[in-house]
């Protein structure tokens, strides 16, 4: 078997076409440029059109009429992006276009052309990737032709060199609908523990629930402590279980459905990975660019053709467009999810974190108590919504949202119950009630003593405040310790150092955490104040300005504009007599 992460060195991001030959001047060379230009800033809807207008000028160019298929299947019009895929096996028939001949299988399995399917799948070139995924499709062919028993026993012999991490969820759901329920479990056991991900999680409890009520509420009882989809889920199933109706999902599923989860898993692979790798450079502090992940999303867009049910596949591409800032298309492919689907809650919170981005504020809060309506205990949409007002500096309806959500954690709270009392607690601040939100503060660190938010909170206020100075500074040094790259929790400790008056020390960790995250109108503006004491009357000044441009709150702002004016006050009496000390 080959690793994943070997399978997935054999991608090739797929990117623009590089300039075709002989194309003509005019009309058709700005088509093509503006094509470029659109893809290079996902623009995808703009890509598809502007390819398919290049193309149709030139049809004989089949480096237009690779961009004009991968463009339009990227931007979710599948139906339309059919026709170039089938035109480009006719007109290249020798390429081999892994991602055509999966298209046109897909359409082919979609509408039950399952010969015509296992035709188009056959042959022995391509990459890794195409070749393992076609055996997975084929199996599902297989189904649809003579069976399951069938189907299991093609999965059972895949050739060596492909990979097979993603085939024990398709033996499970296939012995599950042979009757074999053993093989089934245990197929899906090994599955939820190697790369099944959240299909196979899913199944997993489905299974269960059918065939043995009492492990299923034990695994639900695990589910339950994780966060998002998980613990929805799981609530969702103990309320089946109770009423003694079990899950019917993942029985019988069809040849489209098969292959479709076959290519998701491939997909949600290749972004996660990717997703992860810009994770560790920003990290690191590279400049990484645009996000690119055209390639992956055109297989979860045709994931998502093959299963429009699939909801696995619809998170994943709002994942995606959520990074290229198409909230639109977020929403859009996003509101299919019902309420009766585990990601409901996960859907509609990513929805309203897009029209909040864009300043969307009382649409975000509508769709928010819209959605709290049809799921009373949903949690995150709560805390969402109270994150909402919080920002909106309503600080009075945040503190009674999360007040709600935190009545709702039970005796036993799951682990990420931190984040409630740490929300709460900063909005109690706001509101100069501190003697609350201490308790707040405390009660989030004792739940999760080594989550560096929850100590840099009660760090920083405690050292803001003068109280508990050594254990406040533990704290705060801690939380470094746990979180070293984050420029919030290093500007944390050097405001504390700056509101006691140990200048020169703030002024260390204030230039520390401007680089680590330079773009940040708080860390800017911190470390021109701490210029300012130190007598860098000019430097303060430099930094306010930057602050400036940085898109500061309003409130900031108008703090920034009155120093850059008038300077900061005198320094209190009692901080400079501390700090002669």
């Amino acid at each position: 078997m080959r690793s994943l992460t070997l399978s997935l060195m054999a991608f090739a991001f797929l990117p623009a076409s590089a300039c075709a030959s002989g194309l003509a001047e005019g009309t058709l060379s700005g088509d093509y440029l503006s094509g470029r230009l659109a893809a290079r800033v996902n623009a995808l809807e703009d890509a598809a059109r502007v390819y398919a207008g290049a193309h149709a000028a030139a049809p004989g160019e089949t480096s237009l009429l690779k961009d004009a298929f991968f463009y339009h299947l990227a931007a979710g019009k599948a139906e339309a992006a059919m026709p170039y895929a089938e035109a480009l096996l006719a007109q290249a028939p020798n390429e081999d276009d892994g991602l055509a001949r999966a298209a046109t299988a897909a359409k082919q399995i979609k509408e039950g052309a399952l010969e015509e399917a296992r035709a188009t799948l056959g042959g022995e070139g391509g990459s890794l990737f195409i070749r393992s995924l076609a055996f997975l499709a084929d199996v599902w062919v297989e189904k649809g032709l003579a069976g399951p028993e069938a189907a299991l026993k093609k999965l059972a012999s895949p050739p060596p060199e492909l990979f097979d991490g993603f085939n024990q969820y398709h033996e499970g759901l296939l012995a599950s609908e042979a009757g074999r329920t053993d093989q089934a479990r245990a197929a899906f056991e090994a599955a939820v523990q190697g790369h099944g991900g959240p299909l196979a999680r899913r199944a997993y409890g489905a299974l269960l629930e059918r065939v043995d009520a009492a492990k299923a509420r034990e695994y639900y009882a695990i589910l339950a402590f994780d966060d998002g989809a998980s613990r929805r889920a799981a609530r969702m199933a103990e309320q089946r279980l109770a009423a003694g109706r079990p899950s019917k999902e993942f029985m019988g599923a069809t040849p489209a459905q098969g292959a479709a989860a076959a290519i998701y898993s491939f997909a949600a692979a290749m972004i996660y990975e990717a997703q992860g790798e810009r994770d560790r450079a920003l990290e690191a502090g590279f400049r990484v660019g645009e996000p690119r992940f055209n390639y992956p999303l055109v297989w979860a867009r045709l994931a998502l053709y093959l299963d429009p049910d699939l909801d696995e596949a619809r998170l994943l591409v709002g994942f995606v467009l959520s990074r290229y800032a198409d909230h639109e298309g977020e929403a859009a492919v996003l509101r299919p999810i019902a309420p009766s689907s585990p990601y409901f809650e996960q859907a509609r919170i990513d929805m309203a974190s897009g029209l909040m981005s864009t300043d969307r504020i009382e649409e975000a809060e509508q769709l928010l108590k819209d959605a709290i309506r049809r799921d009373p205990n949903g949690l995150g949409l709560q805390a969402t919504l109270a994150a909402l007002y919080s920002e909106q500096r309503d600080h009075e309806s945040a503190v009674a949202t999360l007040s709600k959500v935190i009545d709702g954690l039970g005796e036993a709270p799951p682990p990420d119950a931190w984040r409630y009392y740490v929300a709460r607690g900063a909005s109690l601040i706001e509101l100069d009630r501190w003697p609350e939100a201490e308790i707040d503060l405390k009660r989030a660190v004792t739940l999760a003593p080594d989550e560096p938010m929850a100590l840099n909170y009660l760090g920083y206020s405690w050292a803001e405040r003068g109280l508990y100075l050594d254990q406040a500074f533990t704290l705060l040094e801690k939380a470094i310790e746990k979180a070293p790259q984050s420029g919030a929790i290093v500007d944390s400790l050097g405001w504390a150092q700056y509101q006691l008056g140990r200048y020169e020390e703030a002024a260390l960790n204030l230039e520390k955490a401007a680089t680590m995250e330079p773009s940040d109108p708080t860390i800017t503006d911190h470390l021109g104040d701490v210029y300012w004491r130190l007598g860098r009357r000019l430097e303060a000044r430099y930094q306010w300005e930057r602050a400036l441009e940085l898109e500061p709150t309003d409130v900031q702002q108008a703090s920034i504009k009155s120093k850059l004016a008038q300077g900061l006050p005198s320094e209190p009496d009692k901080k400079a007599a501390d700090r002669r000390e």
